[in-house]
């Protein structure tokens, strides 16, 4: 039997049945998801504005202080590693190599057998070489008998012009006096033809030289050191087919075996003395001078420094599509024995030096008119402040006025967010700094702003 207290309950219990039937569909209906969802975009996207203005409207100021301390000014520029006295040799005849007489690594004098050369031309050659020479040599003789005559001539010319003109200083009269000009052009046309002769016997004297180095390549040869030295790049064995050169010592760090004036049968030089040949812009180089000292690093030697010094500077420089450079001769101070002619090197050259003289990091350092200015940070405030700058070196600008030791000057400005660091809305504490990098870094504005964040 039910009773009144029962039926009370379950009519109860129908309510919130019903209560909750009715109010499920507004709970989790497709409408009320999409609001909430709305909801914390909006709170969201309220938290990430101000963050990104709070950042914004905040630099930060990376700093450095103005210090005292030596600053080192240098040219950087990079080469080769040469040596002196050092030269390709090559043969003077074209042929076979009939005897090699040294190896690599030996050591020779001036005039000591290096190699033998049987010429490989034939009979006809051997006589039309033979007969080119002789001709050279008829048009040399030629040449300078016919100066002896030109010579001759000239005394004559000379000799009329003075006696028939008869005085030291003639007058204006006597210079327009037809005899007077017959005589004089007679006297410089023979002066021109004097001169003019001597380039005639130079030319006569150079096909001499040419043709008898076309003989020589016809002859069997025994090749002589021309410099003492050291052996090294023998190109050649016994048996080897060679090309006659136009010379014994063909050319400084000769690396080829077959060079455009015939073969490089070895190279000798004095390696015990290694330079490093570099080229210098015609901006550095006024700052160059012979004695400056130079550190030098090599590629084969990785983590090693080496000192050398300045040992010549050339006065002449070369144009290269119309870039003027000058060679800077630097040699070692002590170098390693496992150095090779052809390394790679870089060499730094300390063209100044100043102790304890103030300085700040370049990045300080803005060129603002006419005038560098540094900005300093003083009492939270920037000021743009004139300074006088000395010397530089890779980091660091000497300063001659301007600023004192111990000022905070800036050498950058954070202008990413992640120079700041936003609170959480959901955080208990708010408001602080964030971190950058090289030196203090400071941000203007904002509670807290004028103190330093320390690194």
């Amino acid at each position: 039997m039910t009773t009144d207290k029962q039926i009370a309950k379950e009519n109860k219990n129908s309510f919130f049945v019903h209560t909750l039937q009715q109010t499920k569909p507004l709970l989790f209906g497709t409408k009320w998801r999409t609001f909430l969802t709305l909801f914390f975009v909006v709170i969201l996207g309220f938290f990430g504005w101000k963050t990104f203005t709070q950042s914004t409207s905040s630099p930060q100021y990376q700093t450095a202080q103005v210090t005292k301390r030596t600053i080192i000014a240098s040219v950087s520029e990079s080469g080769n590693i040469s040596t002196n006295s050092q030269g390709g040799i090559g043969s003077p005849t074209t042929g076979v190599v009939e005897a090699l007489y040294v190896k690599d690594g030996d050591t020779v004098t001036v005039g000591q057998n290096l190699f033998k050369v049987k010429s490989t031309a034939t009979s006809q050659e051997i006589a039309s070489a033979y007969a080119s020479l002789l001709a050279a040599q008829n048009t040399l003789n030629s040449a300078q008998a016919k100066m002896n005559s030109l010579q001759e001539a000239l005394f004559v010319a000379n000799q009329a012009f003075v006696t028939d003109r008869g005085v030291a200083n003639p007058s204006v009269g006597q210079m327009a006096d037809p005899k007077y000009i017959e005589e004089n052009a007679a006297w410089l046309q023979a002066q021109a033809d004097y001169t003019n002769q001597q380039g005639v016997i130079n030319a006569a004297q150079a096909g001499l030289n040419s043709a008898s180095l076309a003989y020589q390549a016809t002859q069997d040869s025994l090749v002589t050191s021309p410099i003492s030295g050291t052996i090294a790049n023998i190109s050649v064995q016994v048996g080897s087919q060679v090309t006659a050169s136009s010379g014994n010592l063909t050319s400084e760090l000769a690396s080829s075996a077959n060079t455009a004036s015939g073969t490089t049968v070895l190279t000798v030089g004095d390696f015990s003395r290694p330079t490093i040949k570099i080229q210098a812009s015609e901006v550095d180089i006024p700052k160059i001078k012979t004695g400056q000292k130079a550190t030098i690093t090599l590629n084969a030697f990785p983590g090693k420094t080496f000192v050398g010094q300045v040992q010549g500077v050339d006065t002449v420089g070369t144009v290269t599509s119309g870039v003027v450079t000058y060679n800077i001769y630097v040699a070692f101070l002590a170098a390693p024995e496992e150095i090779e002619p052809g390394m790679s090197a870089t060499v730094n050259i300390q063209t100044a030096r100043k102790d304890d003289v103030l300085t700040v990091p370049s990045a300080a350092i803005q060129n603002t008119g006419t005038s560098p200015t540094v900005r300093v940070l003083q009492n939270g405030q920037i000021q743009q402040v004139p300074v006088t700058i000395g010397i530089s070196s890779d980091t660091d600008t000497e300063i001659t006025s301007g600023l004192s030791e111990g000022q905070s000057v800036v050498t950058g400005i954070s202008t990413t967010a992640s120079g700041t660091s936003a609170s959480s809305p959901f955080s208990a504490t708010r408001g602080f700094g964030g971190f950058g990098g090289g030196g203090a870094v400071f941000r203007s504005g904002g509670s807290g702003a004028g103190g330093a964040r320390g690194q």
